[in-house]
């Protein structure tokens, strides 16, 4: 089939149809399915959320029909806001993930207001540790595991190191365990608000024995403009809650080990 042989019309019915049973979907998939170019999906998702039909985010394209508990972020929250929210469920998950690292191991620590706490509990371990954030080498700096920065361009209110030269940088070396944040997850998988450490966190998924999602339960079935991974390339999620069931059946389906961390009081901190 080439582009001229469907009717736009009849395309963009198909996409809005596919889009209501599959909640994200790639350019290059639609353009696959379609039997037309990537810049004919462009165009067509373009008309689309002129019309407010669908949400353009990177890389392919979200129902905004299908709200189904599903919710779409594109604006990433203040730094300050996003280290309150859900405090004691990120310390919750970040004492879990601890548990997880062993002596002289090789760890990726990834940005993030719950990488951070767990950064705090490894002050006193003997380790190696990769982190593009800036706030935890700088806190990490005077302790006792080797800390390791990418070179590259500094991006973001919460600083940390970004670029082609620093995806190439870790792409030199092997992880035992890559710690990742993310802003949403669905069946799709896991989702973030910027382009420059979705491409960081990609490089720490690919060269990890193990990967570990740290997603607190406010971020279940929430999407935003970048697609990280898909839900096979993770090993564990660690979380402070039940997931929906539908969304807990596909990560099982994928391989994953869901993790539900103990409460954990902050009262007095």
């Amino acid at each position: 089939m080439s582009d001229r042989k469907m009717p736009a019309v009849m395309r963009r019915e198909l996409i809005l149809r596919k889009l209501d049973v599959k909640e994200f979907a790639t350019t290059l998939d639609f353009a696959k399915w379609l039997s037309v170019s990537e810049m004919t999906v462009r165009r067509d998702f373009d008309h689309l959320a002129e019309k407010d039909l669908l949400t353009r985010i990177h890389g392919g394209a979200v129902s905004l029909s299908r709200q189904g508990g599903q919710v779409v972020d594109l604006v990433e929250p203040k730094v300050s806001e996003r280290e309150q929210r859900a405090r004691a469920a990120k310390a919750a998950i970040a004492h879990c993930a601890h548990n997880m690292i062993g002596s002289d191991q090789t760890i990726a620590l990834d940005i993030g207001t719950t990488t951070f706490i767990l950064s705090e509990l490894l002050r006193n371990s003997r380790l190696t540790l990769f982190t593009s954030s800036l706030k935890i080498a700088s806190a990490l700096g005077e302790t006792r595991p080797e800390v390791y920065v990418p070179c590259g361009r500094i991006s973001g209110s919460e600083p940390s190191v970004v670029g082609p030269r620093a995806v190439d940088f870790l792409r030199g070396f092997y992880f035992d365990i890559a710690f990742i944040g993310a802003s949403g997850i669905t069946a799709e998988g896991l989702f973030d608000y910027s382009l420059d450490d979705t491409e960081i966190k990609r490089a720490f998924v690919e060269r990890s024995r193990t990967t570990v999602a740290l997603v607190d339960s406010t971020k279940f079935n929430h999407v935003s403009v970048a697609n990280i991974c898909a839900l096979p390339s993770l090993d564990v999620i660690i979380t402070d809650a039940e997931m929906p069931e539908d969304l807990h059946d596909t990560l099982i389906a994928a391989g994953v080990r869901v993790e539900v961390a103990a409460s954990i009081s902050l009262e007095g901190n």
